[in-house]
């Protein structure tokens, strides 16, 4: 029998070693101590699957780690403080960190994309340092300590899939000046409330030009100038903004709503010339005067509008497809300023002033509760479900085309 070069047992032998390295950056691996985590330590490129929960480690280091396909799930580890992933660079799988209470510092310094990560419940959490991230399929962030103190990944993130950040009662503020695109939905709420000390969070997008749904709550400060497209709904709601300000916004594909803003004294969306939707605006004590919105030509669901306004101007409205429901509880509003709005509707319509109680109504003015709507200079606030029902009620009588 010819016995075999040893050049070429070495080459076998490396052959069966690259095998099985490959083997083990694409296996799954659950982690309970650190010398679990031996197998994949050497691996540059994963694509299997990492789950490390109710472990007691401390510390989570993977420095050869520079693309990963595939997951690392830590979840439930109370003793985790700090996860580096220092060598991470462009990548498509996901991070997923749960109910790490002692977390508190995450490090991805050359991180530039990523298929997802989402933070929940690290009330400890004070530095998120991804520097260089650039685009993201999914990012959540909920019920953290994140403050603006540690380093924040806005800086460089151009491009995201979704986006949401809530309940993280310390962030004060997101700044994201690269941001141009948001396709799926943008979520802000909750944030900077501080167990009710804080009043919310400023949020600043200069440059993003458009986004398919976003809902934004609990902001004191907002920018979004260059926003010129919603591809779904939008809302602003339970806010402590003074003006709601889109100058290059033209066309909503769904349903537009500002509600229960109770220092909102300005909207303006003077390119704005069609709601997919409904639109609504209530609830918001010190808006008076509803006149931002000059070049509105159509509105394909109901409009809706409750409050203590002394005037609508809404010049350009020719198509209400839905029907209309306007209440002031102001004894200077005047219906018959828009009587061309109450002709253009497609359903049945109500318009009152003076009245008693600004609850969302039928359309034959009869309130939800069965009451018939009275006069007087009462202003009453309205819960947004409630006025959603409303909603609700005058699309069922609106025409379909």
């Amino acid at each position: 029998m010819p016995r075999l070069a040893p050049s070429f047992l070495l080459l076998l032998s490396a052959a069966f070693a690259v095998s099985a390295q490959q083997d083990e950056c694409s296996t799954q691996v659950h982690v309970s101590s650190e010398a679990d985590l031996s197998p994949v330590m050497a691996c540059s490129a994963f694509s299997g699957s990492v789950i490390i929960s109710g472990s007691n480690i401390n510390s989570v280091a993977w420095p050869a780690l520079k693309s990963l396909a595939g997951s690392i799930k830590i979840s439930s580890n109370s003793h985790l403080t700090t996860l580096s992933l220092n060598g991470l660079q462009a990548s498509t799988g996901t991070i997923t960190l749960f109910n790490n209470t002692l977390l508190s510092v995450i490090s991805m310094s050359n991180l530039e994309s990523l298929g997802g990560l989402e933070i929940i419940t690290a009330p400890d959490l004070k530095q998120l340092s991804l520097p260089k991230i650039q685009a993201l399929s999914s990012l959540k962030i909920e019920d953290t300590g994140l403050d603006n103190s540690g380093t924040l990944p806005w800086t460089s993130l151009s491009k995201v899939t979704d986006f949401g950040v809530s309940n993280n009662k310390f962030l004060k503020s997101i700044e994201m000046p690269s941001l141009t695109s948001i396709s799926g939905r943008l979520v802000v709420a909750a944030n900077g409330l501080m167990e009710g000390r804080g009043k919310g969070l400023s949020l600043l997008l200069p440059n993003l030009t458009s986004v398919s749904n976003c809902t934004l709550r609990h902001l004191t400060g907002l920018q979004i100038l260059s926003l010129s497209e919603v591809s779904s709904s939008l809302s602003f709601d339970e806010t402590n903004l003074e003006a709601i300000k889109a100058p290059q916004l033209k066309t909503i594909g769904q349903t537009l709503s500002i509600v229960s803003n109770n220092l909102l004294s300005n909207i303006s969306f003077p390119d704005l010339t069609s709601i997919g939707g409904a639109l609504l605006i209530a609830n918001n004590t010190d808006l008076t005067d509803i006149s931002g919105f000059g070049k509105l030509k159509d509105i394909s669901g109901v409009l809706n509008m409750r409050g203590a306004f002394n005037n609508i101007s809404l010049p350009s409205v020719s198509t209400v497809k839905g029907g209309m429901s306007i209440l002031s509880s102001s004894k200077d509003f005047d219906c018959s300023s828009i009587n061309h709005v109450k002709s253009a509707a497609r359903g049945k319509t109500v318009c009152q002033a003076m009245v008693k109680s600004a609850k969302p109504t039928n359309a034959n003015g009869t309130d939800l509760a069965g009451s018939l709507v009275e006069s007087s200079a009462t202003t009453v606030i309205s819960d947004p479900e409630i006025i959603w029902a409303a909603v609700a009620v005058l699309s069922s009588v609106a025409y379909i085309f």
